[in-house]
């Protein structure tokens, strides 16, 4: 049996939970109407915001797929998809019921902008598509065949894993970003809630390589390699990966007097830059939490519970907070670095006190968190 790797608990939760402060910034430059102008015009929150999103749901589908791979191997196809039900299903339809529609009034007030909804519907999706696009790729998984086209071999290259095949995964994936958003723009598909199908599916195959590498990860039986890799080439590929991407992404681009929107050509390019980053940043993370992370403890087990719960709920207390501190006057505040830190641990504190209510309740805890908790179950000793 494969050895426990205990820090991939440890991931799960730092990478829901890192949508945090990326959330709060979004909401208070992005969908809060008019944005704080000194949190717009901070370079330090636009190059965070970007560094942020250019490894965490990458790294997270990439931990999706190696699960998905285990459990199903271990249940069985059926018990693991009905598991995936309860835990992934249900909470995604308790949100659409409730929290959306919660969401998109408090959009709302955030911005008139925003009132047209979802196709006329009063939802807010903000962060709730990444449930949609799991299932999309459990169901994916679950398709599968049962016979192996491809033996093992061919497909151990791909991953990187080894000293001479590093170029190969970069390149692979540099291919696929370019494909996909050289397709998005001949096609005109939009990544955007106001088409909400066209958002879904440029999402499911922006992580789809993703989630791919997990369960082939899992398939060659490579965890210990996967996730606590020990060669260098993610440490000399990502830095300039990650500064060509800065030169091109939205977020960063105004912050050096550039129009926002790169040309289409670069486009195309920051999307080979930007898959090809994701995998190289995901590598350093995973290793970087082997090494923090290298036994169970109560306290990964507490957030590791809590961290579907508290992702559903947090960006209700993030659009919250960015309101009370809208009417507050906080757009003429100084420091919107420590601003933004300082917002960012209040809502993840107040998340956390949300889940600590809704853990006590069972129904609820069933149909936000996917299962069952007692009141009094405690976490195991670290």
């Amino acid at each position: 049996m494969p050895q426990r790797l205990h820090h991939l608990d440890a991931a799960r939760a730092v990478l829901l939970l890192l949508g945090i402060p990326f959330h709060v910034g979004t909401t208070a430059t992005m969908i809060l109407s008019p944005g704080f102008p000194a949190w717009m015009a901070n370079p330090v929150l636009g190059v965070g915001l970007s560094f942020i999103h250019s490894f965490r749901m990458s790294a997270f589908f990439i931990l999706a797929g190696y699960f998905s791979g285990m459990a199903s191997a271990r249940r069985g196809r059926s018990a693991w998809l009905a598991d995936r039900m309860m835990r992934v299903a249900l909470p995604l339809v308790a949100s659409v019921a409730s929290l959306a529609v919660v969401q998109y009034h408090l959009k709302v007030m955030l911005s008139a902008a925003w009132a047209p909804g979802l196709y006329g519907w009063p939802l807010a999706f903000e962060h709730l598509w990444f449930l949609i696009v799991l299932l999309g790729f459990i169901f994916t998984y679950a398709l599968r065949p049962a016979r192996r086209l491809v033996p093992d071999s061919a497909w151990r290259p791909l991953l990187g894993l080894d000293p001479w095949t590093a170029a190969l995964p970069l390149l692979a994936l540099a291919l696929w970003g370019a494909g996909l958003a050289w397709t998005a723009q001949t096609l005109g598909l939009q990544d955007s809630e106001a088409v909400f199908e066209q958002e879904l599916l440029l999402r499911y195959l922006q992580y789809l390589p993703a989630f791919a590498i997990g369960a082939l990860g899992w398939r060659l039986k490579l965890g210990n390699s996967l996730f606590a890799f020990t060669g260098r080439w993610p440490l000399w590929a990502a830095p300039p990966l990650m500064i060509g991407h800065f030169l091109l992404d939205p977020l960063v681009r105004p912050h050096l007097g550039w129009e926002a929107d790169p040309t289409a050509p670069l486009r195309v390019l920051d999307g080979a830059l930007a898959c090809a980053l994701t995998y190289a940043m995901a590598l350093i993370v995973f290793r970087l939490l082997a090494h923090l992370f290298d036994k169970p403890s109560r306290a990964v087990s507490f957030l590791v519970d809590g961290a579907m719960t508290i992702y559903l709920f947090h960006m209700i207390v993030a659009m919250l907070v960015i309101l009370a501190m809208a009417h507050l006057g906080a757009a003429n505040w100084p420091f919107p670095t420590m601003q933004w830190m300082a917002l960012s641990a209040l809502v993840l504190g107040l998340s956390v006190l949300v889940f600590l209510v809704v853990r006590r309740v069972p129904l609820l805890a069933v149909v936000f968190g996917g299962q069952r908790v007692s009141p009094r179950a405690r976490a195991p000793q670290g």
